[in-house]
């Protein structure tokens, strides 16, 4: 770790605010595309609940003999004169997707593997496709006397009260916050001089420096991994590894030329002002 420890007794002037302020870090060019990314991740339970009201998904699609069940991700087509029974089925998922309302995807029962083109219902009509083919229209017998019949007709699962959709949606409250953070909150860190302390302030905490009761050194040594905090573009807050050991962080850069590390209360922050020199040695003034 290059270190240069700053003698108690060295005279300095008071660092100036552009030498106290924290070092601007262009944000990546990737930044807005992973930010969008993860907020599209945080919102797709929500899309889920909303988006078969919306395509009007699962449905099935009668005409000329055959059956056509669509989901929002695939469809499939059933023959004419495919056999089918009526069956309860007790079904566990195995890829795809399972809600109050919209079930689709492959479906672990005691039949085997099923294709589920239903709501969450575990009775309906299974067809003797490969794999077998459940679904669950609202109105089964119609669906069957269309298709034997070869007429054309659209069916569709019983609807499921909207409070049954919604209720999972109160789990995903606190991703709202997650959302904001990305989108509307700008994190920052600032660093000021109050008499013969500094002041450190994130968007979680507040730390204070007397000069008198810290240790005041420089490095070039990036920070490492994350063990708990925060690490975005131009905000890295928390704890980090080092090679020298852990650190709390209050950086608004990762790999800085040079940052400024503080020992105080048993504990190593790790700072980036704008001239970490300057504020050494204004730790160190006797």
């Amino acid at each position: 770790m290059s270190k240069h420890r700053v003698s108690q007794g060295m005279t300095a002037k008071l660092p100036s605010p552009a030498a106290l302020a924290p070092v601007q870090v262009p944000t990546p060019k990737w930044w807005p595309f992973l930010r969008a990314a993860l907020v599209l991740l945080t919102l797709w339970p929500v899309l889920l609940v909303f988006a078969p009201s919306v395509l009007q998904v699962p449905k099935y699609e009668v005409s000329g003999g055959q059956i056509v069940a669509r989901s929002i991700a695939s469809s499939t087509v059933i023959p004419a004169g495919t056999p089918v029974e009526a069956v309860t089925l007790h079904l566990s998922k195995t890829v795809g997707t399972a809600g109050a309302g919209y079930s689709a995807g492959r479906f672990a029962s005691e039949r085997g593997e099923v294709a589920v083109y239903g709501n969450d219902s575990r009775t309906g009509l299974l067809f003797g496709t490969r794999p077998p083919t459940f679904i669950t229209p609202a109105d089964p017998e119609g669906l069957l006397r269309a298709w034997r019949g070869g007429e054309a007709a659209t069916f569709r699962p019983a609807p499921v009260p909207l409070t049954r959709q919604l209720w999972p949606l109160l789990f995903l409250l606190p991703t709202l916050g997650v959302i904001v953070a990305l989108f509307f909150w700008k994190p920052s860190v600032t660093y000021l001089l109050s008499g013969d302390t500094l002041i450190v302030k994130t968007r979680a905490s507040t730390t204070t420096f007397p000069r008198q009761e810290t240790r005041a050194s420089l490095t070039s040594e990036p920070l490492g991994a994350r063990l708990f905090g925060t690490g975005m573009p131009g905000y890295h807050t928390g704890t980090f590894a080092t090679k020298s050991g852990n650190v709390q962080a209050a950086a608004t850069s990762a790999r800085p030329v040079q940052a400024l590390l503080l020992e105080h209360g048993g504990k190593r922050y790790y700072l980036t002002p704008s001239d970490p020199a300057a504020v050494a040695a204004w730790f160190g003034q006797g």
